[in-house]
């Protein structure tokens, strides 16, 4: 152990060696990791040492950790690029791709709209929104959280709608349709609710995106909030035609 190695925490050195590991495919994709009574033995350190190395390489995407009677810790398939700029949303991007995607309404109320997206949308506290949240699975595992806020008298009987379909498919029976988008992205931990319905950590990364959709009058008629798992996918944006494909 060089003097450099011996400065450094005994679960940087740990997560550093099974990295290289994974790296150099001596633990492959898919394949199931060493117990943690196993790098326990290899490292010969604790037990609390060996979770917190795998903590680190766990939040760089490198593991998978699985619940139920099948679970257990598996080095993690490289995740597919996504194209945010892409027509089609990220979850359609995925179907296209041949997986297996399934959409869940987790909940629609009638509320106040909150103060904050109350000054977005250009009304005041006072006006009703439909707050709807909707659960996208991608091959059995929930993969994006999305919320939508939607002033009621733009769509007065959207709740009578089956929204596990498109969400934009059924506001253009309202003519409610985008021509002008603006969104922000930011990285993120877990909220209490994601934490559940996402079943993440509350220290497991997720990719937020800020939606909001204009209509052809100038009014914003929807703000999206959405939370992308980020083990699950990595995204980009591309502009503009390769010259040189």
């Amino acid at each position: 152990m060089t003097s450099q190695s011996r400065k450094r925490p005994a679960y940087l050195l740990i997560s550093d060696a099974l990295r290289d590991k994974i790296e150099r495919n001596e633990l492959e994709p898919g394949q199931r990791f060493p117990t943690e009574r196993e790098l326990v033995r290899e490292f010969q350190v604790a037990r609390m040492t060996v979770r917190h190395a795998l903590d680190i390489l766990e939040v760089e995407g490198l593991l998978d950790r699985r619940r139920g009677r099948n679970g257990g810790t598996y080095v993690r398939r490289v995740p597919p690029t996504l194209s945010l700029t892409n027509k089609n949303s990220i979850v359609t991007q995925l179907r296209e791709r041949g997986h297996d995607t399934a959409v869940r309404v987790v909940s629609i109320n009638k509320a106040h709209v909150p103060k904050h997206v109350a000054a977005i949308l250009g009304v005041n506290e006072s006006t009703f929104a439909w707050e709807i949240k909707r659960l996208y699975s991608v091959d059995g595992k929930p993969v994006v959280l999305s919320r939508y806020t939607i002033p009621v008298n733009m769509a007065p009987d959207l709740n009578q709608h089956d929204l596990r379909e498109p969400i934009m498919d059924i506001l253009a029976g309202y003519n409610l349709k985008p021509v002008f988008k603006r969104e922000s992205m930011s990285a993120a931990t877990a909220r209490t609710e994601e934490q559940k319905l996402l079943e993440v950590s509350r220290s497991h990364p997720l990719l937020r995106f800020v939606r909001l959709l204009k209509n052809e009058t100038g009014a914003v008629f929807a703000y999206i909030e959405e939370s992308l798992r980020s083990d699950i996918a990595n995204v980009e944006v591309v502009l503009g035609e390769d010259p040189a494909p």
